[in-house]
């Protein structure tokens, strides 16, 4: 028998030695990877172990996670045997238990009664106020007061004139006294007022927590095992679509000549149902949605357009036929690599039966650039835009020109030309221009199209004059024949009245001929620019020092038949 007793109890002792617990860990986001599209989220926690398998709760969690995602690490000595998601599901409780104190009740009653009070009171001083004003003008406007009565003696009067001193003199204190009363009475009743308020707003707040405490709760369990007691660190990490971030760019000129300033922001956005407070962040720009699996293009095949006979079309029947297009796209369900939000019991669809067009237009972009944030930040699930300095004021090597087209406008154009831009690693985004700490406007930048020199446009400079008019003495007008002949000779004066430096593109044009009949010759004697026969366009690079001018010239002669007119003449 003792043996028996002896034997059971070993077995019990053993039982409860390796008996699973459960433990609730105090967990926090420490760190996030924020995606493009979707966030990875590290959770941590310290622990301390019992000889055993425990298994291990991270309450709290998104709703939104992946559960395909969830990954558990940890530092100590013991063993991570299993991960899992759980919703746990909170006990009904008592429909008169409530987590808000009657004394709030009370006290909430209490100053809805004062406030009541005092407005009752302030009605009774806006009813004495009245009673008083409606004496005073009883008083002003009888006619004994204002002449209009039968006055048969000047004593009556007399004494009429000091009744009515008397009246209103009482009259006015009793009316300055009431008025003092209603504003100590509205001070009261703000008080009172905002006293109320913050007691149904805490009231609120105690509510939403305690319906807070009745929504399910989400949670991760990890169990582990460990051979002795043992204290150490936990973390776990996981997926959610619910979050996000995209860029902006500020681009800032302090002065010509100077490098431009680059700054690099996030607007960052989360709603997973979790906050993040002080966590480390990274930005990359990946997109973990995106399919990892290459395209494949299907054959393509031509065929000859065969008009359909509506008279003998055999519309919702089957033939033997074949088709030149299917009666419908099919589907197709691809692998688990290819969306990693998705779980792996879920199918996911591919995209559906290959057609030329679907891969008409496919670019793919191979390079992935993450930013760390050094600094921590807090980010509230309200999914609202947060902003994130990312990189700050990064100098890129820059020439500045002048634009000037003096026949469309009368005022410069500042544009900087980057250089060097390929190496910092630029992705496209909106970009705000700042000149001289003033908004000029805003561009795009998109690395996937620009150039070797990216242009900016920095908006309009006042400090380049330009006078561009018609020499009357060197205009002609000849008959030849039939053809009528016009000379035109335009002068453009450009001045510097800068203090710098500058280099300027100087444009303009003469007309281009679509008719046989007219004829336009360009007159390039003492022509210092560029001259495009294709477009009539004329360029000149020019370089003005501080308060200089220059003065350039162009002239054309405009042949056509002298009994006809011409249209788009413009300003010849």
């Amino acid at each position: 028998m003792k043996k028996i007793l002896l034997t059971q109890l070993i077995i019990l002792c053993v039982i409860t030695l390796f008996a699973q617990s459960q433990k609730d860990l105090k967990s926090s986001v420490k760190d996030v990877t924020i995606f493009t599209t979707g966030a990875q989220v590290t959770r941590a926690a310290n622990v301390s172990l019992q000889p055993g398998v425990s298994e291990l709760v991270f309450n709290g969690v998104s709703p939104y996670l992946n559960v395909s995602s969830i990954q558990a690490s940890g530092k100590g000595n013991f063993i991570i045997l299993d991960t899992k998601y759980n919703i746990k599901y909170p006990e009904p409780k008592d429909e008169n238990e409530t987590v808000i104190p009657a004394s709030l009740i009370r006290r909430i009653e209490h100053a809805q009664d004062s406030l009541a009070d005092i407005n009752y009171d302030l009605d009774a001083i806006k009813d004495k106020r009245d009673l008083y004003n409606k004496q005073k003008d009883m008083l002003v406007n009888n006619p004994i007061m204002n002449g209009k009565g039968k006055s048969d003696s000047l004593p009556i009067l007399k004494n009429a004139m000091e009744f009515l001193d008397y009246k209103l003199s009482t009259i006015n204190v009793e009316l300055q006294k009431i008025k003092r009363e209603e504003a100590k009475t509205i001070v009261r009743r703000n008080k009172v007022t905002l006293h109320l308020n913050e007691l149904i707003e805490y009231k609120n707040r105690l509510e939403s927590d305690e319906k807070k405490i009745n929504l399910p709760i989400n949670q991760i369990i990890v169990t582990v095992s460990s051979k002795e007691i043992v204290s150490g660190k936990l973390s776990v990490t996981y997926m959610t679509s619910k979050a996000g971030w995209t860029p902006a760019y500020d681009i800032r000129v302090n002065d010509i000549g100077g490098p431009v300033a680059l700054t690099l922001k996030a607007n960052v956005y989360q709603n997973s149902d979790e906050d993040w407070s002080d966590v480390n962040i990274k930005l990359s720009t990946n997109n973990p949605y995106k399919s990892s699996i290459r395209p494949y293009l299907a054959t393509w095949y031509l065929n000859y357009y065969m008009p359909v006979n509506y008279q003998t079309a055999n519309f919702g029947y089957t033939t033997n036929a074949p088709s030149a297009q299917p009666a419908h796209r099919g589907e197709a369900y691809e692998s688990d690599e290819a969306k990693p939000s998705k779980s792996k019991a879920e199918m996911k669809k591919l995209p559906p039966t290959q057609y030329a067009s679907d891969y008409v237009v496919q670019s793919q972009n191979m390079t992935n650039v993450e930013y760390e944030v050094s600094l921590p930040y807090s980010i509230p699930s309200d999914g609202k835009y947060h902003l994130v300095y990312v990189k700050d004021n990064e100098n890129i090597p820059a020439k500045y020109n002048h634009f000037l087209v003096p026949k469309m406008d009368k005022e410069s154009f500042l544009v900087a030309k980057l250089t060097g831009w390929e190496d910092l690693n630029l992705i496209a985004a909106k970009a705000n221009i700042y000149f001289e700490g003033t908004f000029v406007g805003e561009t795009t930048i998109d690395p996937s199209v620009i150039a070797d020199t990216l242009e900016l446009s920095l908006g309009r400079d006042k400090g380049i004059a330009v006078t561009r008019k018609k020499l009357k003495d060197k205009e002609q007008e000849q008959m030849i024949g039939s053809n009528k002949t016009k000379t035109i000779t335009i002068e453009i004066t450009v001045r510097n009245n800068k203090n710098a430096n500058v280099d300027l593109s100087l444009e303009d044009q003469i007309p281009v001929s679509n008719d046989k009949d007219i004829k336009v010759t360009f007159k390039d004697d003492n022509f210092s620019g560029i001259y495009n026969e294709t477009t009539g366009i004329l360029n000149w690079k020019l370089k003005l020092k501080p308060k200089e001018s220059k003065v350039v010239t162009f002239t054309y002669v405009i042949k056509y038949d002298r009994d006809k007119s011409l249209i788009n003449v413009g300003n010849l």
